[in-house]
């Protein structure tokens, strides 16, 4: 995984399929950044296999909410998936995640998510 810290926000990239650990490391990381309290964040996950399930969601879910800090500003997080059952799962997420204090919305182009985070 890949993260930049632009000035508008903060892009995680992972270099291909998603894994439930690894994305579970990112938040940890991402989370302990300082600009992260007050930038919006893109997650953008490249093509390959899918190591992740269903319940995992939830895990993932339930990690955010308690390692989410308390003085973050930001508001939106943008998912980036390159094919349809990143997407399934990305959209089955951002539906889990609804009461999460960011809003989560999912993308098929880094250019969209971008053009929304920064809205």
């Amino acid at each position: 995984m890949n993260i930049t810290n632009n000035d508008d926000y903060i892009l995680a990239e992972y270099s291909g399929g998603m894994d439930y650990w690894e994305i579970l490391e990112g938040i940890s990381k991402i989370f302990s950044m300082p600009e992260f309290k007050v930038k919006n964040d893109i997650w953008k996950f490249k093509a390959g296999q899918m190591k992740i399930l269903f319940s995992d969601l939830y895990n993932i879910k339930d990690s955010v909410k308690k390692l989410y800090p308390e003085s973050s500003t930001g508001k939106k997080t943008a998912i980036v998936t390159e094919n349809g059952i990143q997407h399934s799962l990305a959209t089955l997420y951002s539906d889990i995640g609804k009461n999460l204090p960011r809003e989560i919305k999912v993308f098929s182009d880094l250019k969209s998510a971008i053009d929304w985070i920064k809205q």
